[in-house]
């Protein structure tokens, strides 16, 4: 049954109108709307029986309606009052002329007013009641009449209960109105009001052209309307058919991307053995090869043409195809049954104009076989897929990139005894504990006050943070901050008495770091840090090279933060041995070198357990936690995990608890427990831990440990990208642009991305690339995509250096550039990219006619089990194109190619162990596969609905990139 009814006619300029035996009807439609409530449910009267049969002989279309519909369910006296109120009014035109129809349909009853009645036209277009009334009666051409209704539950769903909504509706649908009534835009002129009744919400629409030679409305053009106001007002719902996520759905359609794809992977995995489409490529192949003139469809000769479509006949007859097509088939009709009972009758694939392009591939596959030449696919495409397998998006915190407080006293290099007092060490061993004694913040305090009425710089910093951190007082900023400045001009007031001035010149140089005291200021604080480095001191070294390596307050240089990690690794410091372990095991700054990085964490983990020893610092317990979670400087111990993120967590330190969150996550663990570490991540999350957001959000969204809910998951990854969790900003984005999880959202998609690349994400700026490329979800551009991936290849991001090769060999979007390709692609390769290899080989066989490079670089991809590679290699064997012959070879690389899920190896092998020409069987493939792909992608379309529409706030935000990048 159609949600929507549409009604189209038109008023002749010579037509003489008779007001018959309703004109009473409508000058009392007032009165006659008032029905005794308590009589709506009786059986409808005999007059009422008589009227509608009368009504039912004048307006047979009537029957069509909604409300005839519900009178033919339940025969009340109030379904019959409905129908007969509703087909008089839509049929007052015939009764009462054109100018009494445009004024009754502006004043009746429940017409929802624009001022003084309830005609509305274009916006910005003043509506005078009396003018349309005139123009109307005077217009010498045709008039078009429409009326849209809709059930009264779909008109409060969405929200199409009110007049505001329909006339946005219809103003947004002027250019349908002029080009499917062959109207001069200029000269379309419409007026409509919107009549809400109890039932059935409609809306009365008044079409004309001011031209009244102009103006012609087709079958084709209601159906073309119709279909226009029902996408527009079913928006919500085509959304759910398309995407078929909508639970009230059967299951085909609520599974039909997962079927698709299915059916799509089983043609694409196996061999295809149809002789009748072999043979009749044959014949299309001989009869080309005889054509003269451009060998496209439309050129053709009948017989040609009819070869051609016996062909696409044979394959649709395979029963996958004929499924994709049913259910392509089925999308269109779904949206057609919006506003149509009646659907028009299934055509074959051959005859459907959407599916026409296949034609002519039949015809390019055709024209390979006269030359010998095999299938040869763009192959490479699975590269991409490669890359989301291998983000690498931060799911915990950095160890933190400041030493813990035992560095701010170190004896060796703390020359003033003054502040350093038995009191004061007595106060510190109540602050942060040890082996021997317990934290007591309550003695701490008592301490630290006492020391600080005397003047000690030390004691007013620590009493700061402990009023900052909430350590046995309440939280309190204005207090912290108040100590923090006593603490600084304490260390500025004794800085010039200072004979070793290097650990005083240090504690400045932290305090402008963390903005303790004084406005945050890094470039101030490196310069306190050199000065403490210049004398020696590792912890200044330490802090600076967080600088560099950062670029807060100098420029980012990754050497020189190697440099001065080393420095004081050197010299024992066991965070910046950590440190140095990063950035050797990651190649940053330095040459890669795993076994050093590993020497190195052992020597901090060693280290982090001499500090714990005569200390409590809920930092260090989280990060001896970590390493024993992740096996880093020692082996995994997840049970010493546990232990160390217990005493962390006791000590108030966030990420411990979502330490403790990952760790029940983990299947390997004894006490593996998923409800007790979503408790844990909450805690974390809860108190504002970015990573646990993001470990919620991403748990929520996948749904295979915690039950999906995309609600708790948009909340949870907005919270941590909102907390400048960099990974959780591109994870969201993602997410948002390309409305695979979440609902999609691009704008929002597209500004956490560039947020994402803005903060360093390379995946971000490799996604947003790949999207400026592709158009799919924001405006297609090709300049920007390269420009982004220039300055990943400068980064040495591998995914980069494939794509620009691929890029610059295609030639498509840059001039092709055959050095430049084999440049970047060989960087990728020289990081292990299998499919550059693979690209590498190809173009070296193919273009530089090297076969000697080829063959190195396809064996360096079939190596890594590239499928395409090998089939490559199996064919250049089997035929001794370039090298000698070896037939068992061949055979070897291509049943490995075919194991590894290439359909063209397969079908490669059975044609020619059988004796049957390779190349048309290898294009006969190629025919379904295309065919197959062609459906998918129309499918996926009509999920989508179109492509999509980029909203002024999204483009102003690619313009402005663009304006960023030099590219306006």
């Amino acid at each position: 049954m159609a949600r929507i009814v549409t009604k189209f006619k038109y008023l002749k300029s010579d037509r003489k109108q008779s007001a018959g035996g309703y004109a009473k009807y409508i000058a009392t439609r007032e009165g006659v709307e008032k029905i005794d409530s308590s009589q709506v449910f009786a059986p409808a009267s005999v007059k009422q029986q008589e009227l509608i049969d009368k009504l039912l002989t004048d307006f047979p279309d009537a029957a069509n309606s909604l409300e005839y519909q519900d009178y033919t369910a339940k025969k009340t006296i109030g379904t019959a009052s409905e129908f007969i109120s509703r087909t008089i009014e839509d049929n007052s035109y015939e009764i009462s002329g054109r100018e009494t129809y445009a004024k009754y349909i502006a004043t009746r009853p429940r017409a929802e007013k624009f001022g003084r009645h309830g005609l509305f036209t274009d916006k910005g277009v003043p509506v005078n009641l009396s003018v349309v009334q005139r123009e109307l009666n005077e217009h010498q051409g045709n008039i078009w009449t429409a009326i849209i209704s809709l059930r009264r539950e779909d008109a409060e769903r969405l929200d199409y209960n009110n007049g505001a909504r329909w006339r946005d509706m219809l103003r947004s649908k002027t250019i349908e109105m002029a080009k499917n009534m062959k109207i001069n835009i200029k000269n379309l002129r419409w007026y409509a009001a919107f009549h809400n009744e109890s039932h059935h919400p409609h809306v009365h629409l008044i079409i004309y052209s001011v031209n009244p030679e102009e103006g012609y409305l087709t079958e084709k053009g209601i159906e073309n309307l119709r279909s226009a106001f029902a996408r527009e007002i079913f928006a919500q719902d085509l959304v759910s058919i398309y995407s078929k996520q909508t639970e009230s759905r059967d299951k085909l359609r609520a599974d039909s991307k997962s079927i698709v794809t299915e059916i799509v992977s089983q043609i694409n995995s196996g061999d295809y053995d149809n002789p009748t489409v072999e043979n009749l490529l044959r014949q299309l192949s001989d009869k080309l090869s005889r054509v003269s003139g451009k060998k496209q469809y439309g050129y053709l000769k009948a017989e040609v043409k009819d070869l051609v479509d016996n062909i696409i006949i044979e394959l649709s007859k395979d029963e996958r195809i004929a499924n994709l097509y049913d259910i392509w088939y089925g999308q269109r009709e779904e949206v057609l049954r919006t506003y149509t009972d009646t659907l028009p009758e299934r055509i074959p694939l051959v005859d459907n104009d959407t599916f026409k392009p296949i034609k002519n591939h039949v015809i390019t596959e055709a024209l390979k076989i006269k030359s010998g030449s095999l299938y040869d696919e763009d192959f490479d495409s699975s590269a991409d897929s490669t890359v989301s397998v291998l983000e690498t998006v931060p799911e915990e915190p950095m160890v933190d990139t400041e030493s813990a407080d035992f560095d701010e006293l170190d004896k060796r290099v703390f020359t003033n005894r003054s502040w350093w007092t038995k009191e004061y060490k007595q106060a510190r061993r109540y602050l942060y504990g040890n082996k021997k004694v317990k934290p007591d913040f309550k003695k701490a305090m008592e301490l630290l006050l006492l020391e600080a009425e005397k003047g000690n710089g030390f004691a007013m910093h620590d009493l700061a943070k402990m009023y900052l951190d909430g350590l046995g007082v309440p939280n309190d900023e204005s207090g912290a901050e108040e100590y923090f400045a006593k603490a600084l001009r304490a260390f500025l007031n004794k800085l010039p008495s200072e004979k070793k001035p290097a650990y005083m010149q240090y504690r400045i140089g932290k305090m402008y770091q963390q903005g303790y005291g004084t406005e945050q200021n890094y470039t101030e604080a490196a310069s306190w840090f050199q000065k403490s480095v210049d004398l020696g001191n590792q912890y200044a070294a330490y802090s600076l090279a967080s600088l560099y390596y950062y670029g807060n307050g100098v420029e980012q240089d990754y050497h020189r933060a190697f440099e001065l990690y080393r420095f004081a690794a050197e010299k024992g410091n066991a965070y910046a041995q950590y440190q140095l372990a990063q950035m050797l095991n990651e190649g940053i700054g330095t040459v890669k070198n795993v076994s050093s990085a590993r020497e190195w964490y052992r020597k901090a983990y060693n280290g982090f357990l001499a500090i714990e020893r005569n200390m409590a610092d809920d930092k260090l317990y989280y990060r001896l936690g970590q390493m024993n979670h992740n096996g880093i400087g020692t082996e995994v111990n997840l049970d010493n995990a546990r232990l160390y993120f217990e005493m962390a967590d006791k000590l108030k330190n966030t990420n411990a608890a979502f330490g403790l969150g990952k760790l029940y996550l983990r299947e390997d663990y004894s006490g593996y427990n998923p409800l007790k570490a979503v408790d844990y991540l909450e805690k974390a999350a809860n108190a504002n831990n970015s990573y646990a957001q993001f470990l919620l959000g991403k748990l929520y969204l996948q749904g295979d440990i915690i039950g999906q809910d995309s609600d708790l998951a948009l909340k949870y990854l907005t919270a941590s990208a909102e907390n400048v969790n960099v990974g959780a900003m591109y994870y969201l984005g993602k997410e948002l642009l390309l409305g695979e999880n979440l609902t999609k959202d691009v704008s929002q998609g597209f500004d956490w991305l560039v947020k994402a690349m803005d903060s360093g994400n390379q995946y971000a700026k490799f996604l947003l690339a790949k999207e400026y490329l592709s158009g799919d979800n924001i405006p297609r551009y090709s300049d920007i995509a390269v420009q982004l991936l220039e300055e990943l290849s400068a980064e040495n991001f591998e995914y980069a250096e494939y794509q620009l090769g691929k890029l610059y060999y295609q030639g498509e979007e840059v001039p092709q550039d055959i050095n430049r390709a084999i440049y970047h692609l060989e960087k990728a390769f020289a990081v292990g990219n299998e499919y550059a290899a693979y690209q590498l080989g190809k173009i070296y066989l193919n273009d530089i006619h090297d076969t000697d490079k080829a063959v190195f670089y396809l064996k360096a991809a079939a190596e890594e089990d590239n499928p395409y590679a090998q089939y490559q290699l199996g064919k250049l064997y089997l035929y001794g194109n370039g090298v000698e012959k070896n037939v068992e070879l061949a055979y070897e690389y291509l049943i490995e190619s075919a194991k590894n899920g290439n359909p063209y190896a397969l079908q490669l092998l059975n044609s020619h162990s059988k004796g049957r020409g390779a190349s048309v069987a290898m294009c006969s493939m190629s025919l379904l596969h295309h065919l197959s792909r062609i459906i998918q992608n129309q499918i996926e379309q009509n999920r989508r609905r179109r492509k999509v529409k980029t909203d002024r706030k999204t483009r102003q935000k690619i313009d402005d990139k663009k304006f960023g990048l030099g590219l306006h």
